[in-house]
């Protein structure tokens, strides 16, 4: 007896290509976003916030569009989707990643301390024993620029699995065919 049901489908584009190209531009779409919130005088108290999960979602759907629009006769199916929305959201990410490394050593040398302040700030409030409080702010009091970069390429390329999937049944055009002892050779 089998769970899992596997489907037979085709790759119609080169998706590869695509998510290294579009996953560097929604990386820089994500750090435009943080530098604009930084230019409005809203600095960032967070590695990842609700405009840069906004951003990556629309950067997402626009470019699983775009890519769906190029291929030929506009035929796609989720798992090529899916593909194509798991390397842009990683792409993306370490993308982002380098970008807070370098807002937060150049543009804002403030970051790494406005987000300990933050999370601390968040820690207190948490319905934790005092003694656990306690031990993840000191924890966190360890934390340095790279560990905030790392937190927020983390939480992008997490956010992208989200975001694929969404686009994924958003923008799929074919559906796929279970294989079964019958069609399994043709």
């Amino acid at each position: 007896m089998r769970f899992l049901r596997r489907y037979k489908s085709d790759i119609y584009g080169n998706y590869r290509l695509a998510y290294l190209r579009d996953g560097a531009l929604t990386g820089l779409v994500l750090s435009v976003a943080v530098l604009v919130c930084k230019l409005l005088y809203y600095p960032i108290y967070a590695p990842e916030n609700y405009v840069t999960d906004i951003a990556l979602l629309v950067s997402t759907l626009f470019f699983a569009y775009r890519y769906r629009s190029r291929l030929p006769e506009k035929k796609v199916f989720f798992k090529e989707l899916m593909l194509f929305g798991l390397g842009l959201g990683i792409v993306a990410a370490v993308t982002y990643g380098v970008f807070l490394l370098f807002y937060g050593g150049v543009v804002d040398k403030g970051f790494a301390t406005r987000c300990l302040e933050h999370f601390i700030l968040g820690e207190q409030n948490g319905s934790a024993s005092e003694e656990m409080k306690a031990e993840t702010i000191s924890v966190m009091r360890t934390y340095k620029l790279h560990t905030w970069a790392f937190i927020g390429t983390f939480r992008t390329a997490v956010m992208s699995i989200m975001t694929a999937f969404v686009a994924a049944l958003v923008f799929r055009t074919e559906k796929n065919i279970p294989i079964t002892k019958s069609n399994k050779n043709k």
